[in-house]
C-alpha cells in the first residue's frame, strides 16, 4: 500500500510524491504493506549498519525502558551512557577524553561548534567567532549546521537568516577537481593555501573552527580526502590555535572499514568529533559529540563554580537509545562486522566495476568510495539526455527491489551503503539490481532519442 501526500495527515518531506507504507524488516530487507520486499541497498541514510529486527539491540531498549525509560542530564547519568562512552572511546586510539549523547547529527554540530566557541572564550580569546567549512558540504538541518555546511539545495532559501560567521573554501574532491596536471599532493597545497589565505583575510586570531567531513557523504557521493589532506590541515590548524571539527555522522561508526574515517585517512584524530546514524544503527535517534584532550581540558580547568559546557537538550544522554546503541557497539566488535564491512566494499566495488556498462565510463561516469560507503557518479552523461540520471536510477533500482541514496544536486550520483551483515551474496544481488537499473534507464533515454 502507498499512501498519497495529499490524503496523508503527516507533513511528508514531498507534498506531491506517493509513499509506500513500510510495515517490517529483517536482516537487509524490508517489506512494505503492499507485500513487495525492498533490499535496503542504502541503510536509509547509511544508518542501519547492523540491519533491521536484531533481538538483541531490540531487547537491550526494551530492557532498558522497563527499569527506566528517562532521565534529565542536568540531574542524572546511567549505566547505559557512561558503558557507551567508554566502549566508543576504548575504539577511538586514545583521541578523545569524553563523550557527550544527543538525538540528531544536526544536534551533534551545534553542540560541537558551540564547544569550540565557548573553548576559546574560556582560553581568554572571545574574539575567534569565526568557522570555516568547505563547499558542498553538508552538516545539518539546524541554522548553525546549515550555516557551517554548503549544501545549495538546502541552503539558499535560508541563506539570508545564517550568520555571517560561517566561511568556505574549495572542496577536497580530487577525483573531479584535481585534473589531469595536479598531483593528489600539489592539490592538496593549493586547498591548504586557501585555508591559509582565508585564515590571514579575516584575520587568524579571529578563527575559532574549521569543520570537514572526512569523506564527503550526500552532497558530493561517497568522497573521500586525499591521503595527507586531513593531517595537513590538521597541523596548520593547530599553528594558528583553530580547533578541527571532524564530521563523521554519516561516513563514520565502521562505515568506511575503520571505526573512524581518520583512522583510513592519515591517522590524525581531530579536536572535536561528531557521531550519529550507524552509533545506534537507526534502533533509537542518538547521535553524540566526541571531545578530544585539548577541548575538555579548558573546559575542567576554567568552568570551575560555573555550569560547564551552556547548552542542553531534553533528551540527550537518552538511556533507552544508549542501551541500544551499546548493544550495538558490543555486535560490532564480537562479529568483526567493522573489519568485514572493508572486504565487502571491495567486493561491492568489484561487482559494480565489472558490470557497469561501457557507456558509462566513456561519459564520464565514475565509482568512488571506501568501505559500504560507495558511490556511481554519471559524470556529465545526463547532459546529453536532457537532464541528470541518478534520481531515474534510484526510482527504478526501488522498482526492482532494492532502495538506494539519492545524492543531492550538486553531483548526478548514487549512494550505496548496504548493512555490515550483508552476505556476499547478498551485496552481489544489490550490485546486479543497480546496474540493471543503470541499463534500463539508459536504453530508455537511447530508445527516446532514436
Amino acid at each position: 500500500m502507498a499512501c498519497s501526500s495529499q490524503n496523508s495527515s503527516v507533513f511528508h518531506r514531498s507534498l506531491h510524491k506517493p509513499y509506500p507504507t513500510a510495515v517490517g524488516g529483517e536482516g537487509v530487507y524490508l517489506f512494505t504493506a503492499d507485500g513487495r520486499k525492498i533490499l535496503d541497498g542504502s541503510c536509509g541514510a547509511a544508518v542501519s549498519g547492523i540491519g533491521h529486527g536484531n533481538k538483541e539491540v531490540i531487547e537491550a531498549v526494551c530492557e532498558q525502558m522497563r527499569r527506566l525509560a528517562y532521565i534529565q542530564t542536568s540531574f542524572f547519568t546511567t549505566d547505559p551512557a557512561e558503558a557507551l562512552a567508554s566502549a566508543i572511546l576504548e575504539n577511538s586510539d586514545g583521541a578523545f577524553s569524553k563523550v557527550m549523547f544527543l538525538s540528531s547529527g544536526s544536534e551533534a554540530v551545534e553542540s560541537a561548534l558551540k564547544m569550540a566557541r565557548q573553548y576559546h572564550v574560556y582560553n581568554g580569546q572571545p574574539e575567534r567567532v569565526h568557522v570555516v567549512g568547505r563547499h558542498h558540504s553538508y552538516h545539518g538541518n539546524t541554522l548553525g549546521a546549515l550555516a557551517a555546511g554548503h549544501n545549495p539545495s538546502r541552503r539558499d532559501t535560508f541563506a539570508p537568516i545564517l550568520s555571517p560567521a560561517f566561511h568556505h573554501v574549495r572542496r577536497c574532491f580530487y577525483q573531479a577537481d584535481g585534473g589531469g596536471s595536479l598531483s593528489e599532493a600539489e592539490y592538496e597545497d593549493e586547498l591548504l593555501a586557501e585555508y591559509e589565505e582565508t585564515f590571514k583575510r579575516l584575520g587568524p586570531e579571529t578563527v575559532a573552527a574549521v569543520i570537514v567531513e572526512p569523506v564527503v557523504g550526500a552532497t558530493l557521493g561517497a568522497a573521500p580526502a586525499t591521503p595527507n589532506y586531513l593531517p595537513r590541515l590538521s597541523k596548520l590548524c593547530r599553528s594558528y590555535g583553530i580547533l578541527t571539527i571532524f564530521d563523521e555522522i554519516m561516513c563514520g561508526m565502521g562505515r568506511v572499514g575503520t571505526y573512524h574515517a581518520w583512522q583510513s585517512l592519515g591517522g590524525v584524530s581531530p579536536d572535536l568529533q561528531t557521531v550519529g546514524k550507524g552509533l545506534g544503527a537507526g534502533y533509537q535517534p542518538l547521535s553524540a559529540v566526541l571531545v578530544g584532550p585539548t577541548v575538555h581540558n579548558a573546559f575542567q580547568e576554567h568552568s570551575k563554580g560555573s555550569n560547564g559546557f551552556i547548552s542542553g537538550h531534553t533528551f540527550q544522554g537518552h538511556p533507552a537509545a544508549c542501551a541500544g546503541a551499546l548493544a550495538v557497539q558490543k555486535i560490532l566488535k564480537r562479529d568483526n562486522l567493522i573489519s568485514k564491512c572493508g572486504e565487502l566494499g571491495q567486493v561491492l566495488h568489484d561487482a559494480l566495476e565489472s558490470q557497469l556498462p561501457e557507456e558509462l565510463s566513456q561519459g564520464g561516469g565514475k565509482l568512488r568510495g571506501m568501505g559500504l560507503f560507495r558511490a556511481v557518479d554519471f559524470g556529465d552523461m545526463g547532459a546529453s539526455y536532457g537532464g541528470p540520471l541518478a534520481e531515474e536510477v534510484a526510482t527504478k533500482a526501488f522498482d526492482l527491489g532494492a532502495s538506494v541514496y539519492l545524492c543531492s544536486p550538486n553531483v548526478d550520483a548514487i549512494l550505496i551503503c548496504p548493512p555490515f551483515i550483508s552476505t556476499e551474496e547478498e551485496i552481489k544481488e544489490l550490485a546486479r539490481i543497480t546496474i540493471q537499473a543503470v541499463k534500463e534507464v539508459l536504453e530508455r533515454k537511447n530508445a527516446s532519442q532514436e
